[in-house]
């Protein structure tokens, strides 16, 4: 079972607190806002089965909100809040108020060790990871030079 979500089609980053599916939005529109604020062009066609993070679409309407604009012609978001259940309306109501930011954090995957010579082989790399790590600041990521003794 994976615990991976899908990406938004604007931004590219995991769905994880709910999104929109691209059959409920104006492509049209989507593509010709797409344009005026990121100055390209979608680089894939919209399918109905492609989702939009919740997060593009409040930032799109916060803009058109915020901005003074009233032109309808790049409205592409449902109007309505059907499509947020409690939870994705709470966090709404947050990202209007400048409570709330979009946050990720891309992981890494972790090879496991299929056997006991890949366990050695992984703590030798682990070790030698970890002493390198603190030759490094931690905020500047300088390396740091090491005191010589008198």
């Amino acid at each position: 079972m994976s615990l991976q979500k899908t990406l938004c089609l604007i931004c590219e980053r995991p769905t994880a607190d709910g999104a929109v599916l691209a059959v409920h939005v104006e492509k049209e529109k989507l593509q010709k806002w797409f344009l005026n604020v990121c100055g390209h062009e979608l680089v894939e066609e919209i399918g109905d089965e492609d989702l939009i993070c919740c997060f593009c679409v409040w930032h799109a309407e916060f803009l058109w909100i915020f901005n003074g604009t009233s032109d309808d012609s790049l409205v592409w978001w449902p109007r309505n809040s059907d499509y947020l259940d409690d939870a994705a309306k709470e966090l709404r109501m947050y990202y209007f108020e400048g409570k709330l930011e979009q946050c990720w954090v891309q992981l890494y995957k972790v090879k496991l060790p299929k056997d006991e010579e890949d366990v050695v082989e992984s703590d030798s790399e682990t070790q030698s990871t970890i002493e390198q790590a603190k030759k490094k600041c931690f905020y500047c990521g300088r390396h740091m030079q090491q005191e010589t003794q008198k």
